[in-house]
């Protein structure tokens, strides 16, 4: 409970900070609309009876002319992007960064403890030297146009709403910075999405550490708000706790929910933008039954009847669309995705690897989603199934799951509840039919039409 208050409140900081940006420009014409309109109206009317052809008779023909203007104000709103970055989270695992401390014990581009570290403070079993030695997270991050030498492009400011450099193990080497001001200036080598860019950022950070921070990174994205990076750096400064700190920054990194605009991507209204992904969430959350003896909302209970017994979470997910089979296939992953479908049934996943092809049944609103996940690390997790998706709000879906789980949760603690009948054979081993319902938040599915392979259909 305490890891999830201080990661919750770590997060509500960088909203907080990050939301002082402006995300969306509006511009407004007002204008005035002038109508005039002329209206001819003729008429023959001939007098009954018979007439002397000869005498001559006035015509009977009238001609009426009107003339109407009428004048009103209009009013048009345009709404464009006006954020160059906007991002939710960055990892980046870091090589030789060490201060003569211990390695931070984290899985690829540092983004992962193993669970029983994370759950209990201790490794479950002995490792060998791992190659990350520490790690850098970013979480909220906006970077605005800066229009510096006469507009030239590539140019940002941004603010990072909480950022933590950990070289190793050792807490007195942290720096940790909040609303952390970035410089950044950009060269594109791919001007089609994925971009290929080649940064040099330089950051200070002044509370609660006061370090500043110059990289140089390799980048590829965003799609779908997926990017991959190669960073070398150096950083300096006081930590935490009064100490002097300096260090490189040498490692990869990846972010999700992390999107980029190039400078002309700005005067494109939002409504016209094309997508790369089929779906994007910020969170998902699904109840799942199973029929595991043990509950995770019970877990010293045994139950032998079939009810609801674990969840299913999903954190920044994105599904990015692939250029095969009409590009419903698709490639997707998240920040973190759990399944537990009982107390002693569990896997976690960092930046867990999923393919999946979208239906739209009846071309309609609702997205059917048969798919294949496989999460490598913190636990070893292999999930198919089939995802059903029904939006009933705005970005709310209502989600509807049935598979089957197989993997391995990379923990013991399993055994603290069930020890004595799970220590035959692999104690860490499950495997469960599953059938879940839950609601996704922040929820965006899109259509057909919207991603930018629209004008290949």
């Amino acid at each position: 409970m305490k890891f999830l208050t201080s990661a919750g409140a770590i997060l509500l900081i960088a909203l907080v900070v990050t939301g002082c940006g402006q995300i969306t420009r509006t511009e407004t014409d007002t204008y005035t609309v002038t109508r005039i309109d002329t209206t001819r109206t003729e008429a023959v009317r001939n007098s009954p009876g018979e007439r002397d052809n000869g005498i001559i008779y006035p015509s009977s023909r009238t001609l009426v002319q009107s003339r109407s203007l009428v004048q009103y104000d209009s009013v048009e709103e345009r709404d464009y992007p006006d954020f160059i970055r906007l991002g939710l989270f960055e990892g980046i695992g870091m090589i030789g960064s060490s201060q003569g401390g211990s390695a931070v014990g984290l899985g690829i581009f540092g983004v992962h403890y193993d669970v029983d570290r994370l759950f209990r403070g201790t490794l479950r079993k002995p490792t060998r030297e791992p190659l990350i030695d520490g790690a850098l997270y970013r979480i909220g991050i906006g970077e605005w146009r800066l229009r510096w030498f006469d507009d030239a492009p590539g140019w940002s400011w941004g603010i990072t709403g909480v950022e933590i450099i950990r070289p190793d193990n050792e807490s007195k080497n942290w720096l940790t910075g909040l609303g952390v001001l970035t410089l950044s200036k950009r060269w594109y080598l791919r001007p089609d999405i994925p971009y290929a860019s080649i940064r040099i950022s330089g950051s200070f950070g002044i509370i609660p550490s006061q370090y500043f921070t110059l990289t140089t990174s390799a980048d590829l994205g965003s799609i779908g708000g997926l990017n991959l990076r190669a960073y070398a750096g150096y950083t300096a400064g006081l930590a935490s706790a009064g100490s002097l700190s300096s260090f490189p920054i040498v490692g990869f990194g990846a972010s999700v929910l992390d999107f980029l605009n190039r400078e002309d991507e700005l005067y494109v209204e939002w409504k016209d933008h094309s997508h790369s992904a089929w779906e994007i969430s910020i969170a998902e959350v699904a109840f799942i039954g199973s029929q595991d003896e043990r509950s995770v909302f019970a877990p010293d209970m045994v139950q032998e009847s079939v009810g609801v017994r674990g969840l299913l979470v999903r954190v920044a997910s994105a599904s990015v669309a692939l250029p095969v089979l009409d590009y419903r296939l698709t490639f997707g992953t998240s920040l973190f995705s759990m399944i537990a479908t009982g107390a002693t049934s569990f896997g976690f996943s960092m930046l867990p690897l999923r393919l999946s092809y979208v239906l739209h049944p009846g071309n309609g609103e609702i997205q059917l989603e048969p798919f294949f996940e496989y999460g490598y690390a913190p636990s070893t997790v292999a999930n198919i199934g089939l995802r059903l998706a029904v939006p009933v709000a705005n970005q709310v879906s209502l989600t509807v799951y049935a598979g089957y789980v197989t993997g391995q949760t990379g923990s013991d603690l399993g055994l603290d509840i069930d020890g004595a009948r799970r220590i035959i054979n692999n104690p860490t081993a499950f495997n469960s039919v599953y059938l879940g319902v839950g609601a996704a938040i922040f929820d965006h599915l899109f259509k057909r039409s919207q991603l930018r392979y629209a004008a290949q259909q």
